[in-house]
């Protein structure tokens, strides 16, 4: 019988050459292929946990507001306005982020009203929107954020596993601990820094990707932290099944959620493009 974690790194070593590799063969229709799977699978979970037993109406409802939103987001970025979704984004995860961070306790829900369809199309649509934008303008700016969140997964996974004594949002998930959060902080600016090295980035090219670096790191954390406090709330272990060792798409996807409509923002308007 394999354990967990060697289900999670089978995983791995299978989807991440293969999403690495449909980027770099830069086929458009690949990619937003591979984009649509995966934002539709994290909707189909996202209704099965929140909407299925309250009504099948809600939950085709909020299929149907999720293909339109991502019509919607193909018209955006095709006429260069992706900022209109990827803003109210943006300021919807940073008033997330202080709820997280003020959150005392967390009780189960039994039904979630309209708004919560509102709350989760929008992020759904800006991951979207964000990924397929930022590939379009760069591609290697895809795989960098890519590799970044995914060293940063790794790093507080480990580091919380061998290190981890003090909780971290315990009240959302008993398991992560500061000294993971930490050791995916420095984690990440190594990495950036090596990355920076090896490219032979100026100076200050190099410190706006490390400082940006850092603070997706960061905001990724909240990502993750928002799917857990979405499991916690729907008395859920996992999103999925899907995917062997890491649970479903969600659980994949819930740092980038964050995160990647962050560093689209960020490496736009600070010209930070790799």
């Amino acid at each position: 019988m394999l354990s967990n974690l060697t289900k999670r790194i089978i995983t791995a070593v299978i989807i991440f050459p293969l999403v690495i590799s449909i980027i770099l063969y830069q086929n458009d229709l690949f990619v937003r292929l591979l984009l649509n799977i995966v934002v539709f699978l994290a909707a189909f979970e996202i209704s099965k946990m929140c909407f299925h037993n309250q009504s099948r109406n809600k939950s085709f409802i909020f299929i149907t507001i999720i293909f339109i939103s991502i019509f919607l987001s193909n018209i955006l970025i095709k006429n260069n306005l992706w900022i209109f979704l990827i803003i109210p984004s943006s300021l919807l995860w940073t008033y997330t982020i202080f709820y997280i961070i003020r959150l005392k306790d967390v009780l189960p829900k039994k039904s979630f009203n309209n708004f919560y369809i509102i709350l989760f199309v929008l992020f759904l649509s800006s991951l979207y929107c964000s990924l397929y934008t930022l590939y379009l303008i760069s591609y290697s700016s895809v795989i960098y954020l890519i590799c970044l969140i995914s060293i940063c997964d790794i790093a507080a996974y480990f580091s919380g596993k061998f290190f981890g004594k003090k909780p971290f949002f315990s009240v959302i998930s008993p398991k992560k601990t500061k000294e993971g959060f930490y050791g995916s902080l420095i984690t990440c600016g190594l990495f950036s820094m090596l990355f920076c090295a090896y490219q032979n980035y100026d100076f200050i090219f190099s410190m706006k990707l490390f400082f940006l670096s850092l603070l997706v790191c960061i905001i990724s954390a909240f990502g993750d932290l928002s799917v857990s406090l979405l499991k916690r709330l729907t008395n859920n272990k996992d999103s999925g099944k899907i995917l062997p060792g890491h649970g479903g798409i969600l659980d994949r996807v819930d740092s980038l959620l964050s995160s990647a409509p962050t560093f689209l923002i960020f490496s736009y308007f600070l010209s930070v493009i790799i």
